[in-house]
């Protein structure tokens, strides 16, 4: 059973995602928060392996949380459910270790899955932010960015001009997380295709990543 904490400051949004959760096998809601105060105050006895966090918390932000869970060395799984947020909060939400990013206008079933892609150990981040132009410079975006060693590995699969398959097989992972992680590098990064990411990557990373 995957124990699931819910933070969100609306709550009737709270209790209708909570219904939804506690009828799907396997997850079980353990607490409901509305403040960053709250949330901190029962993660030590609740103990969730999961976290569905809203990143506008009244006066205060989700990265409020992550800096917590940061702090306290919890394992513990994050992800945003938002009704949006800009490219730069998600750069910077990525880079603090959440796994997953799920708008508020998308289907439950599209959340459910996203939940269950998060459990399985990918990182999924909302076609939205995929899919949409680049707001800054990417290589003032690169020279920012923190690679985690499942990115380096990835990276250096697509340097080699292997397809996300053979990635998959050498990493022995499947094929859905290698697009889930290239998903993950795309929004990091501020770029929208593999060339734009080995380019970029190259210029700004090349000792780091060949």
């Amino acid at each position: 059973m995957t124990r699931v904490m819910l933070v969100d400051d609306h709550a009737l949004f709270r209790e209708g995602l909570s219904r939804l959760l506690d009828a799907e096998t396997g997850l079980q809601v353990v607490a409901q928060c509305s403040t960053v105060e709250e949330t901190i105050a029962q993660l030590p006895a609740t103990t969730p392996d999961l976290i569905l966090l809203d990143y506008e918390l009244g006066d205060r932000r989700g990265n409020d949380v992550m800096h917590y869970l940061k702090s306290a060395q919890m394992d513990v799984k994050v992800m945003l459910v938002t009704v949006g947020l800009t490219r730069a909060e998600l750069r910077q939400m990525l880079n603090h270790g959440v796994a997953g990013v799920f708008l508020k206008n998308n289907p439950p079933a599209m959340l459910l899955e996203a939940i269950q892609a998060v459990l399985a150990g990918d990182t999924w981040v909302d076609p939205k932010y995929v899919e949409a132009p680049i707001e800054s410079a990417p290589g003032e975006v690169f020279r920012r960015v923190r690679f985690t060693e499942r990115d380096r590995q990835v990276l250096r699969g697509v340097f080699e001009g292997l397809a996300n398959k053979e990635i998959a097989q050498r990493l022995h992972v499947s094929e859905s997380a290698i697009k889930a992680s290239l998903q993950q590098l795309f929004a990091k990064t501020g770029v929208r295709t593999r060339g734009q990411l080995v380019r970029i990557a190259l210029e700004q990373h090349r000792r780091e990543l060949i």
